[in-house]
């Protein structure tokens, strides 16, 4: 476990002018700042059907007496557009099926996501509590965390990732490079047919991890290109989506 650190990240915002900002999603403690175990070595999508939701179906629970109702009304907006835009569909677990749900709760600092996909055990997604429309509770933010139970891992390690960005290895706080590392070559890693989605609701957004303000990550294909945005899914991200539950029409 990393030393207790915050990450301060620099985001342009209307007008030219930069501040800080402490990303949630970006916690010094977890791998690739919000998955709390590694993946076993996937690189953006899962390609084994036994870690992926059986029936298309989440089981999940919210923990009670948390989340006010302003943010029970974000996470089921994030639930219903996944849901609308796929065949993946989002249950209340019963008592037979809590012990291998998803609990969705507020214990700790920051956003963040046990494990990738199915595991047949409980999984956990961490939502520190913000006013709705900030840090976890960005509608986006939300998605890419249920993107994550699903069983998808950043776009910036996607295996083809090198021809499209250049990770700016001078600038990564040196502790934190691990979570750009993109070496593998043998793992079943897939991007369903694809191209690399720099407007990926999974994407980093390009001062990630920045030890003094300046990008960790460059596009190479478009000069300007949006990356790291936290609006909603992209229309890549849903092909994926459906491609990997074997949705009608993408199988």
């Amino acid at each position: 476990m990393y030393a207790l650190m915050v990450p301060v990240l620099w985001i342009t915002v209307t007008g030219g002018l930069n501040y800080p900002f402490d990303d949630p999603e970006l916690s010094p403690d977890f791998f690739q700042g919000d998955i709390i175990i590694p993946p076993l070595k996937q690189r953006n999508g899962m390609n084994t059907a036994l870690h992926l939701w059986p029936n298309r179906t989440v089981w999940f629970e919210i923990e009670p007496n948390i989340f006010g109702d302003d943010h029970m009304v974000l996470i089921r907006k994030a639930m219903n557009t996944i849901q609308e835009n796929s065949c993946v569909i989002f249950r209340n677990a019963t008592e037979a099926e809590r012990n291998f749900s998803l609990l969705i709760t507020s214990q700790t600092k920051g956003c963040s996501t046990l494990i990738l996909g199915f595991r047949n055990s409980t999984n956990k997604m961490n939502l520190q509590l913000f006013d709705p429309g900030r840090g976890c509770f960005r509608i986006g933010s939300l998605i890419h965390e249920f993107l994550h139970v699903l069983g998808f891992e950043h776009q910036h390690v996607a295996h083809n990732r090198d021809q499209f960005v250049r990770i700016e290895w001078e600038n990564i706080q040196p502790e934190f490079k691990i979570n750009f590392i993109n070496n593998d070559k043998l793992s079943n890693f897939t991007s369903f047919g694809e191209s690399y989605d720099y407007d990926s609701v999974m994407h980093y957004i390009p001062t990630a991890f920045s030890k003094n303000g300046k990008p960790t990550i460059t596009p190479l294909k478009k000069v300007g290109q949006r990356m790291g945005q936290r609006v909603g899914m992209s229309e890549i991200d849903i092909r994926k989506l459906n491609k990997m539950y074997k949705c009608p029409g993408y199988v």
